[in-house]
């Protein structure tokens, strides 16, 4: 099976450059790249140089338009299958491999993040901790995590696919979409015409506004966590409440007008 990852990206190169080393140890092996980029910056360009696999999708920066981005790579992926991942966090060694042996037509893979605290976030931009370290070493270091902070540090231990601990712990989740760790085929997302252009500010339209559309279509999430785990890397919250809250009103009318099929979308009038 063709497989596209999508990787969200707005001038952040140290962190992407983590994010490719890591894709580099996955254990399945047969994908292809694609930064999206929020923007056109010149570090990015100059970064990508030295990758010439990737396939580098950019547009002007006018503002947060993350979902144009998106639906502008998908555009330009060659894969059946997707998986989305966002500019500031590393997958798990067997990321892409399980996101391939669970995925379903007419389901989505939701994922969920182990956001990192700011010392070992540094450390890993600044290289002395190892992402692939943190992964093997993780329940010994869980100490040193709550010390920095982090949060979700469940959502970082690994389990086995239909384990017991794994098919309890999915079974009771939230089935929400985390627009940082989600998969699924192509022809599902093009049935609900992709991301929703409208939204202009984070959140909502990455990933609840997907979920509802999804779900009109009998496109069912499906629960992988512990199975497909990413490590987040910490940063400043880049929205508020009243982000939130705008969003929602967007959502809201989407829902009240059934905007099941996007109008500003992967197709546009």
């Amino acid at each position: 099976m063709k497989v596209s990852i999508i990787i969200s990206v707005y001038k952040d190169t140290e962190s992407l450059e983590l994010i490719l080393k890591n894709l580099s140890k996955q254990t399945y092996k047969e994908f292809e790249i694609i930064v999206s980029e929020d923007g056109n910056s010149q570090e990015m360009k100059s970064f990508l140089l030295n990758h010439p696999n990737v396939k580098h999708i950019y547009q002007e920066d006018i503002g947060w338009r993350k979902n144009k981005a998106l639906n502008n790579a998908i555009k330009h992926t060659s894969g059946e299958y997707l998986i989305f991942i966002d500019g500031d966090v590393i997958p798990y060694s067997n990321f892409i491999e399980n996101h391939i042996k669970l995925s379903e037509t007419n389901k989505v893979l939701i994922g969920r993040r182990f956001e990192l605290g700011q010392v070992v976030s540094k450390l890993l931009r600044n290289k002395i901790f190892n992402a692939y370290y943190l992964e093997m070493f993780l329940l010994p270091l869980i100490p040193l995590m709550i010390l920095d902070k982090a949060r979700h540090i469940e959502d970082g231990i690994k389990l086995k696919i239909n384990g017991f601990l794994e098919k309890k712990r999915n079974s009771k989740c939230n089935k929400m979409i985390l627009g940082c760790n989600f998969s699924c085929f192509k022809k599902d997302l093009e049935i609900i015409n992709g991301f929703d252009e409208k939204y202009i500010n984070p959140t909502v339209g990455e990933d609840e506004d997907l979920m509802w559309r999804f779900e009109y279509f009998n496109i069912k999430m499906k629960p992988i966590i512990h199975l497909a785990n990413v490590f987040h890397l910490w940063h400043h919250k880049r929205w508020d409440d009243n982000t939130i809250e705008e969003n929602h009103k967007i959502l809201k009318l989407a829902q009240k007008n059934k905007e099941y099929f996007c109008k500003n979308g992967l197709i546009q009038p």
